[in-house]
């Protein structure tokens, strides 16, 4: 999976950046199903976004976050590579990575799309307190309990929520999530895609125009665009190679929807 979009900023936001059947924000009555935020023994939970989880210490010299991903989220991990990982492992390592780092942005989004890929349920276990049920909803209602202020966790939300075709729940998500990416390309591409799935062209239209110019490199979302007859102004962008947007670290992808 191409990596797109955050790392940069950790610990405020971070720069640049998938069935639910219940409400847009996931019920805490989720403490049943979905487990308290505490683990057994000193191992978090921690916040993927605050500095100190990836700040370099004598008795952790490779940071929080990298000393976690470099065992229970490596690249095959991180991509759902069934070839290197059967889907039981996967579930575990990244089941470890969200217990860590609940609002790890990437490992939220790798349950989603493993869940999708297990046929809409993955293996569970027995589920206490401690042991959330192994669901998508579960680990976005623990996102949200963490931290329900932070930008990257609706965003993260935003986009599962769009997948699902929840196209109101997925635009309160994107409007939570707003104020920390307003200057980002990939953010604005997401949510031009939302807009043109809701049929709203004036804002789908204004938002492909601020990704594309600040160097979005998608074809899907102008595609769309052009096919229903608007055309976008895009003098004085970017151009759409910029190592900013292709390489920044959000763990985020397009919402999926260009083919629908």
């Amino acid at each position: 999976m191409k990596r797109l979009g955050m790392h940069s900023v950790r610990g405020s936001i971070l720069a640049s950046i998938f069935v639910l059947i219940f409400s847009s924000t996931p019920s805490h009555a989720g403490v049943h199903d979905c487990g308290i935020l505490q683990n057994h023994g000193d191992i978090g939970p921690w916040d993927y976004y605050d500095p100190s989880s990836s700040a370099s210490t004598g008795a952790d010299p490779m940071g929080r976050i990298k000393r976690v991903e470099n065992v229970h989220f490596k690249p095959g991990m991180r991509n759902l590579n069934t070839r290197e990982y059967d889907i039981e492992r996967l579930t575990s390592e990244i089941v470890y990575t969200l217990a860590v780092f609940p609002n790890h942005p990437e490992a939220l989004m790798a349950i989603t799309r493993l869940e999708k890929m297990a046929g809409g349920k993955l293996s569970q276990r027995a589920a206490d307190l401690y042991k959330p049920k192994i669901s998508s909803y579960c680990f976005f209602d623990r996102a949200l309990r963490f931290r329900p202020d932070q930008p990257g966790v609706h965003f993260s939300y935003a986009i599962y929520l769009h997948q699902q075709g929840k196209y109101a729940e997925a635009l309160d998500h994107y409007k939570l999530a707003e104020q920390g990416f307003e200057e980002n390309p990939f953010f604005q591409y997401n949510l031009g895609l939302l807009y043109s799935d809701m049929k709203n062209w004036p804002k789908a239209v204004e938002y492909a125009e601020r990704a594309y110019s600040g160097g979005a490199i998608f074809p899907g979302l102008r595609q769309r665009l052009e096919k229903a007859g608007h055309k976008l102004d895009l003098s004085g962008g970017k151009t759409a190679n910029n190592p900013q947007t292709e390489n920044a670290d959000t763990g985020m992808q397009a919402s999926g929807t260009e083919s629908r």
